[in-house]
């Protein structure tokens, strides 16, 4: 079986929203463009494109090409084909207030300002926003993602980035429930047959890098969390809901009762007294 971290962890908060994903015309009917997920697109394809020395010379590397880049992946011309195409009608549906998109775009350009100021802007990136892919599990199973940024050491060992617009964790946490970043280490450590001596998010809003080292224990006990996980996923043909608090802005809610039903119970009936 073939798997992206990112499935998993959908699986793993909530297995019939796993399912529901599965089915395309129930994905294509119910998801629903997020002005954060539309803006860490922009900004992963502007990074890309910052990071290669091929569309983007060393000495170019500035914030005024940042903020160029950034309209052009705005505006949906970074990419092309399909992309280009859902990319403008991501902009459509959310920013029908100009000044809202305004706003959200000078946010935007704040975190790239702030990105540029700090890091280390001479670095040439082994691979960026690429797909790798290895098998696990003896070969039953195929652990898969697009990682967003791998560097070479001057040692021959890998340092893999993940960027995040979001709110950050601590590296004690990332450590203990992550899936990205133990999935991608065991992805790179077996294609490239190096090891991967720090995984690191990068968390642009709050301009902070939270990373560690992978140790050879940690990175089998992880290994065997995703097999076992995958397994379950495998062998699940019920994919029972997980009601709770994510189910507020979950894009199915109108298809599933017990999301639905969590979510009626916990709102105060009309009229009553506020507890404050």
């Amino acid at each position: 079986m073939k798997v992206f971290p990112t499935a998993l962890e959908t699986y793993r908060s909530c297995p019939r929203k796993w399912g529901f994903d599965q089915d395309k015309d129930l994905k294509r009917q119910h998801r629903k463009p997020s002005i954060p997920a539309f803006v860490g697109s922009c900004v992963h394809e502007v990074l890309e494109v910052f990071f290669d020395p091929v569309r983007t010379a060393m000495p170019d590397r500035t914030y005024e090409r940042l903020v160029q880049l950034l309209r052009d992946a705005w505006g949906g011309r970074l990419a092309w084909g399909a992309r280009s195409e859902a990319r403008r009608e991501e902009r459509r549906v959310l920013f029908a207030d100009r000044a809202t998109e305004a706003a959200i775009g000078e946010k935007a350009k704040h975190m790239l300002f702030r990105f540029v100021r700090t890091a280390d802007l001479t670095v040439v990136p082994m691979t960026t926003e690429q797909f790798h892919e290895t098998p696990i599990a003896g070969g039953r199973h195929v652990l898969a993602g697009k990682i967003d940024r791998v560097d070479r050491l001057a040692d021959g060992s890998l340092r893999l980035v993940d960027y995040k617009t979001g709110r950050s964790k601590s590296a004690e946490l990332l450590r203990a429930e992550d899936l990205q970043l133990p999935a991608y280490a065991v992805i790179l450590g077996r294609k490239f047959k190096a090891p991967v001596a720090r995984c690191a998010m990068l968390y642009l809003d709050e301009d902070v890098e939270i990373g560690f080292v992978p140790d050879e224990a940690w990175l089998a006990a992880r290994e065997a969390a995703l097999v076992a996980l995958i397994d379950r996923l495998e062998a699940d043909t019920v994919r029972a809901p997980a009601p709770g608090p994510a189910c507020s802005f979950c894009d199915y809610r109108p298809i599933c009762r017990e999301g639905s039903s969590w979510l009626a119970a916990r709102v105060p009936p009309e009229g009553d007294p506020l507890p404050f």
